[in-house]
């Protein structure tokens, strides 16, 4: 039972230090809005829907540094910079 115990602590604690690399929702949904100003596409229709799937995306496939760089972004230069954009199977 104690061995259980302590296999179950340790699984528990490297989730959470796991998660702590992952972005927040609202870091997500800034980022996001700041690449659709910076694309020129911040203007459409479809934000709702389609950004909600996103920020899913987001959150699990980025990492926080990421996130934060696109969030801060002013340029596209930077933008592209951050490796925010990338898809995971797209070769640099």
């Amino acid at each position: 039972m104690k061995r259980f115990l302590l296999v179950a602590a340790v699984v528990a604690g490297s989730l959470v230090v796991g998660a702590c690399e992952k972005p927040s929702t609202d870091d997500c949904r800034a980022a996001i809005s700041n690449m659709e100003r910076l694309l020129g596409t911040d203007t459409t229709n479809l934000r709702t829907a389609e950004n909600e799937s996103e920020v899913r995306r987001c959150k699990g496939g980025s990492t926080r540094e990421a996130v934060a760089c696109a969030k801060n972004a002013t340029t596209l230069a930077q933008l592209k910079a951050c490796d925010f954009m990338a898809n995971k199977g797209q070769k640099k």
